[in-house]
């Protein structure tokens, strides 16, 4: 059997698996499920000594994380839920690797972009009966994450729910800006009122090429306003649409500027964006909040953020939901336990102590969601709550295609553009036939 790394936890038996990062970008509201609605009627929980097991990768829950956000809350609660961790970062431990060993999971964790795999595996069950069981109020859940969750795993019942959020924010370097007299960026701008500040801060000064803003990959821009790549009716790419060729020439505009993609920065990719930023070169940069942690241990920074830039198409939108969704698997011999894992991660305790640490919360408690980073003291005076202010959108539909793969194929057109290869005209005739092929060869059998 392949080598698997595990922590012994008090928890019930889960399964994360990290894979990666909207039909529409203003969803509609939907309401539950009769089946989804809970209860007030009392339930017995047996207490009988149980092991959950879950296999989750580094990149959603580290190990401090995950004993903080899972295994310890789980053991205050019930006591009698042992958690065995697999962590699927190690070789050997992909999900697919651990069933062919004979490993069972009982909750598999995977982003929205890869739950596809939920239904490749046979893993997909749903919870609804459980949610009903327990009591679970899911209308505590923001409404686009649960649609979220059902949109991606392709299902019409939820077969998991949400952990946390990945939440995006612009951050901007304040020196650089008062370098050049330039004013801050707002809460609230448009990409269109963000370049309008790029352009002034890009410009060579003393031997420096200093540049405005790094908007991130053509995929961003996609994922804020809902916009589907394949035409699922009739099997074909989207990518030659006039609304394709709206966004990439929109974003392409974004890297337009003089100076901006010069030298070392003529890809697009974000960690030399993020160091250039550091370095006081960038005056602004798109990121999750993940890059507030990285910008805490650098000191001598001087930054803030304000809300994601918005696109006119899809006012008031941020990104799209994009965090560790967990699924009960169809195979667990201890779906009861599993599901008790679950209602703690989404308690009102757990989510608040996600979202003081900055880690963005999935409730719709204003409290939690205004509590954003309030436990961490570089951040006392940033504006944080900024990050939670906009919208979320929902993914676009996505089905048996896998999104990273589409990823590729539409960053390789941007690239080329940006670069000045070739014509938009002709790198989305390029793209549009490169995603008619993988659609021919990724249909179900």
């Amino acid at each position: 059997m392949k080598k698997t790394v595990r922590t012994i936890l008090t928890l019930s038996t889960v399964l994360f698996v990290a894979a990666g990062c909207s039909k529409t970008a203003t969803p509609a509201a939907t309401t539950p499920a009769a089946s989804t609605v809970a209860t007030t009627a009392p339930v017995e929980i047996k207490k009988d000594p149980v092991t959950v097991k879950i296999a989750t990768s580094n990149v959603m829950f580290s190990e401090e994380n995950f004993k903080r956000f899972i295994s310890e809350p789980v053991k205050k609660k019930y006591p009698f839920i042992t958690v065995e961790r697999i962590n699927t970062s190690d070789k050997g431990n992909s999900v697919t690797e651990l069933l062919a060993a004979g490993v069972t999971p009982d909750i598999v964790g995977y982003y929205p972009g890869s739950m596809g795999t939920l239904n490749e595996l046979q893993l997909a069950t749903n919870i609804e009966d459980l949610i009903k069981k327990y009591n679970f109020d899911i209308n505590r859940v923001a409404t686009e994450v649960i649609d979220t969750v059902k949109v991606a795993s392709n299902q019409t019942y939820l077969v998991g729910l949400p952990s946390y959020n990945t939440s995006f924010a612009l951050y901007y370097n304040k020196d650089l800006f008062d370098k050049f007299g330039v004013s801050y960026p707002k809460d609230g701008m448009t990409w269109d009122q963000v370049n309008e500040l790029s352009v002034k801060l890009t410009r060579m000064d003393s031997g420096v090429q200093y540049r405005g803003l790094y908007a991130d990959y053509l995929y961003r821009g996609a994922r804020q306003i809902g916009l589907p790549a394949v035409d699922f009716n009739t099997k074909k790419s989207l990518l030659s649409s006039d609304p394709w060729k709206q966004l990439f020439q929109y974003w392409a505009n974004l890297y337009s500027t003089p100076g901006l993609m010069e030298g070392n920065y003529k890809t697009v990719v974000a960690a030399a964006n993020q160091k250039s930023f550091t370095s006081g070169e960038l005056g602004m940069i798109a990121a999750d909040s993940g890059f507030a942690n990285s910008l805490i241990k650098t000191p001598g920074v001087n930054w803030d953020i304000v809300t994601y830039p918005t696109n006119p198409k899809a006012p008031g939108i941020s990104q799209r939901v994009d965090g560790p969704v967990l699924n009960i698997t169809s195979t667990s011999k201890n779906k009861d336990a599993a599901f008790l894992v679950l209602e703690t991660v989404l308690s009102d305790e757990v989510q608040m102590d996600m979202s003081k640490s900055l880690v963005t919360p999935v409730l719709k408690d204003s409290k939690v969601r205004e509590a954003y980073g309030t436990g961490i003291a570089e951040l006392k005076t940033k504006n944080m709550a900024a990050i939670n202010k906009n919208k979320l959108a929902v993914i676009a539909p996505f089905k048996y295609m896998n999104e990273a793969n589409i990823d590729k194929i539409t960053n390789t057109a941007f690239q080329a553009i940006i670069n000045k290869e070739k014509d938009i005209n002709t790198a989305l005739r390029e793209a549009d036939d490169a995603l008619n092929k993988l659609i021919e060869t990724s249909q179900p059998k």
